[in-house]
């Protein structure tokens, strides 16, 4: 590839890493939903790209994904803060954000997201022909292996009440309800999975995005309901000069993280939350720092280790949003591409990491000026809106359904990641070869 192209192309990227910065002010919109915006609006004005290299825009997608991936879970850190009269888990970076560290917490997730780049630029130009290998002999058992990750995340379940009340049967009464009402929000969850993959309601011309209400209703939206609940304040934070931080937080954290996205690439429907709690009991994972470290690895390894697996001679694994949106103007075929996309990866990741420092002091000026209500309500509006341009009336409905479900982890303590039932359950019954079969029984077909 030529000198001046590759240079085209790092432009392209860059751009696509600033277009990422400014769409994560919005708390809880996910880069997916940039994408489809971006591809709507380019579809809609394509006579002026028709000439433009597919690599350029190609490499702008890059560009975003990137940004995204280190960019987009800063603001969400900031602008929401955990009530815990709604949620009974408090994880390690909300901890720190009313400690006053909120910054530090910023940090050490971009070290495990950094950690993911190195290894992407280094590991992945020699992994080519092994991960063909790899996925070759995995294909054949996803099936049992997303049936065995639903059994393991139904068997962790566990009772969240502390066991207070006056008698066995209340004590045993409270201790069951978080238990089977985590079952039954992965139960709902998976009938709206196996509803959207066989019978939505989402306008052909929009059927790209089947999964852009779900997943706003799902996770999204109830987020911001409850940050417009919450009755806690954001503490004045402190931009801290350094961070405590080991060799062997980096290591065991990166390595979870790695692992992680490593296990999501090859593995339809699992997302970086359950592959997380896998990967970190095979790591032996502890502490807040490892926690948050592991995050931002698993995040950057999920979203550009696994679209650059598209690129990857002799494998082109298209599985992600970025990776099917890119395949429909642009077929990976060289090394060399492959090359410059890692290339352009590593540069744009490295840039991204020192922007997050400055991005996280940027989120600290806005809450100290702005209540993060209103970021919330602005926030949440931004998505309603964006929804109903995408999809229509009929994605406002799912949206409206999934929003319903979405909020039953929250009212009755139990883990969100059950709402990952909505791709679990359907990927495991259509690879098992029965989808259809129960989609039918349910009266779907």
């Amino acid at each position: 590839m030529e000198p001046m192209m590759i240079l085209a192309c790092l432009g392209m990227s860059l751009a696509g890493a600033v277009i990422a910065a400014a769409a994560s002010l919005i708390p809880g919109l996910h880069i997916y939903n940039v994408i489809a915006i971006t591809m709507t609006i380019l579809f809609a004005v394509e006579h002026f790209f028709s000439g433009l290299d597919p690599m350029l825009m190609t490499s702008f997608l890059i560009g975003l994904v990137v940004g995204f991936s280190f960019l987009f879970t800063i603001t969400s850190q900031y602008f929401q803060p955990c009530d815990d009269s709604y949620r009974y888990v408090m994880l390690p970076h909300e901890k720190f954000l009313f400690e006053g560290r909120a910054h530090e917490a910023v940090v050490l997730g971009s070290i495990g997201s950094l950690v993911a780049i190195f290894a992407i630029g280094v590991i992945f130009p020699f992994f080519g022909q092994y991960a063909a290998v790899i996925r070759g002999l995995v294909r054949p058992h996803l099936y049992w292996i997303i049936g065995a990750v639903i059994v393991f995340l139904l068997m962790t379940e566990w009772p969240k009440d502390p066991g207070t009340g006056p008698t066995p049967l209340k004590r045993m009464l409270d201790g069951w309800g978080s238990i089977l009402m985590g079952y039954f929000c992965f139960g709902m969850a998976g009938l709206l999975g196996i509803f959207i993959f066989h019978r939505t309601i989402i306008p052909v011309e929009s059927s790209f995005q089947s999964l852009m209400p779900v997943f706003v209703g799902l996770f999204a939206i109830p987020s911001q309901l409850l940050t417009l609940l919450a009755t806690v304040g954001v503490p004045r934070q402190h931009v801290a000069k350094s961070v405590e931080l080991t060799g062997e937080d980096v290591i065991r954290g990166g390595a979870s993280g790695i692992l992680a996205g490593m296990v999501s690439a090859f593995t339809p429907s699992l997302t970086p939350g359950p592959a997380m709690l896998l990967s970190g009991h095979a790591t032996v994972t502890g502490g807040d720092r490892q926690f948050i470290i592991g995050g931002g690895s698993g995040r950057v390894m999920y979203y550009v280790g696994t679209l650059l697996f598209f690129f990857m001679p002799g494998v082109f694994l298209r599985r992600g949003g970025a990776a099917i949106n890119i395949s429909l103007f642009f077929t990976p075929e060289t090394w060399a591409q492959f090359l410059t996309i890692a290339g352009l990866i590593v540069l744009v990741g490295a840039i991204a990491f020192v922007g997050s420092l400055g991005y996280s002091r940027l989120a600290t000026a806005i809450v100290a000026r702005v209540p993060y209500k209103w970021l919330s309500l602005g926030g949440m509006a931004i998505m309603i809106a964006l929804v109903g341009w995408v999809t229509s009336w009929q994605g406002l409905v799912i949206m409206l359904v999934s929003t319903c479900i979405g909020m039953i982890p929250n009212l009755w303590h139990t883990r969100r990641i059950n709402l990952l039932a909505v791709l679990l359950v359907p990927m495991f019954l259509n690879m098992w070869g029965h989808g259809a079969d129960v989609a039918r029984w349910l009266g779907f077909l």
